[in-house]
């Protein structure tokens, strides 16, 4: 029985049945939720954090470094061999070729530190050995140096580089050894004509015993492996100076100098040249320059006092040269260590007898006689020095008896 009209039925109401295309959509929905949450969110990175960079390989810093060695850039060039060890410090490789770049660029004690880091690491490698040997000798120690050496030797003797090394080691021990010293640096070369550092060892033997014509070309050999070097633009001024061409010394120095701008020596090279000319105005400039970029060095006060000297500048060659006996603090605040009267250094004389002229001309005989009876006294075996000394005392009106009895005072 139901009610006619009503809008309520009896009977039960059949339920709908399930859509499927909902089912789909809804499992869709969780699948994607799932998706993005175990897989794309791990991949997010975080919301200010930086995202970190691939490590560079140990090859990409050396062809890098290879490169800018070739362009000169001796700084940069070490700087790309010690990233390629921060990244694989176990290869001996990397340590040898960045102190062969540190030797290039003067950096000798730091490059024998390198040489044996890489001894360290590998104690039979005889680049290693010679490497060391390298760094050693630049520094004057040359009996080292022959042993570090002649261990190359014998772990390899067919290296063009410890061969080129063992030349001049040699030759740098005694001059005696100059046949020997030749025969080690041609046969560098023959091992590798494109040795660059072959080429150099037979210039430099060359030199060594006054044969520059012939250094030149080996110095000029070198150079056309690599153009950029500093060191071999100084060897091929050196070479055009003592041939005297001054034009030709002063274009080399200057290309070296702008490979290296803070380094010393080519304006110290260029004073020298100008000086050898009798320009002691340009003279003095660059030799000013040489002070500017290493104020504290004695011996770069003591090349631009006698360049003062050599114009006509006597107060500011008293300056200069009494910075460099005397020691003191210079102008630009740099502390100076004086010289020490050293009867085996003709340098350090000269200043010494420059530093008394320029005391007599400056109207100071006083402390000028002291500086000639130190001489007398402190140099009696230096023909030099004496003569020197002599004539100063004389400028000074002091008599030969009067000069003998004062060289028992030497100056302080």
């Amino acid at each position: 029985m139901y009610l006619s009209g009503s809008k309520w039925s009896m009977r039960k109401r059949r339920r709908r049945g399930s859509n499927p295309f909902r089912v789909m959509l809804l499992l869709l929905l969780i699948a994607g939720a799932v998706y993005i949450e175990r897989v794309v969110v791990p991949t997010v990175p975080p919301l200010f954090v930086p995202t970190p960079t691939p490590t560079r390989s140990p090859a990409s810093y050396i062809l890098e470094a290879e490169s800018l060695f070739q362009a000169g850039k001796l700084d940069q060039a070490a700087d790309s061999y010690r990233r390629a060890i921060a990244v694989d410090p176990e290869e001996p490789l990397y340590y040898i070729e960045l102190a062969r770049v540190l030797i290039y660029a003067g950096k000798y004690e730091e490059a024998e530190t390198t040489a044996r880091d890489a001894l360290l690491l590998d104690p039979n490698s005889p680049m290693a050995n010679a490497m060391l040997a390298w760094a050693l000798n630049f520094q004057g120690r040359f009996g080292e140096a022959e042993t570090a050496v002649e261990r190359a030797l014998d772990l390899n003797p067919n290296l063009a580089f410890v061969q080129a090394v063992y030349a001049e080691v040699l030759m740098n021990s005694s001059v005696a050894n100059y046949e020997q010293a030749l025969a080690a640096a041609q046969r560098a070369v023959e091992l590798d004509p494109n040795s660059l550092e072959a080429h150099r060892a037979l210039g430099y033997i060359w030199e060594s015993t006054t044969n520059y014509d012939l250094a030149l070309e080996s110095y000029q050999q070198a150079l056309r492996i690599n153009s950029n070097l500093e060191l071999l633009h100084l060897a091929t001024g050196n070479m055009y100076l003592a041939l005297g061409d001054t034009e030709k010394a002063i274009d080399a120095y200057l290309r070296a100098s702008s490979f290296a701008p803070t380094d010393p020596r080519p304006y110290s090279r260029i004073a020298l040249t100008y000086a050898r000319v009798g320009e002691f105005g340009k003279a003095s400039q660059y030799a000013a320059d040489a002070v500017a970029q290493r104020p504290e060095d004695p011996y770069l006060h003591g090349d631009l006092g006698r360049m003062y000297y050599k114009n006509g500048q006597y107060a500011e060659a008293v300056q200069e040269l009494e910075l460099a006996i005397r020691g003191g603090r210079a102008p630009s605040g740099a502390v100076v260590q004086g010289l020490p009267l050293d009867p085996g250094d003709p340098q350090v004389v000269e200043f010494y007898y420059m530093y008394g002229f320029a005391l007599a001309r400056s109207g100071r005989c006083d402390e000028a006689v002291e500086i000639f009876q130190a001489l007398l006294l402190g140099a009696p075996d230096n023909e030099l020095a004496v003569v020197n000394a002599t004539e100063g005392l004389k400028l000074c009106g002091v008599g030969e008896e009067a000069a003998a009895e004062g060289t028992a005072t030497p100056a302080p």
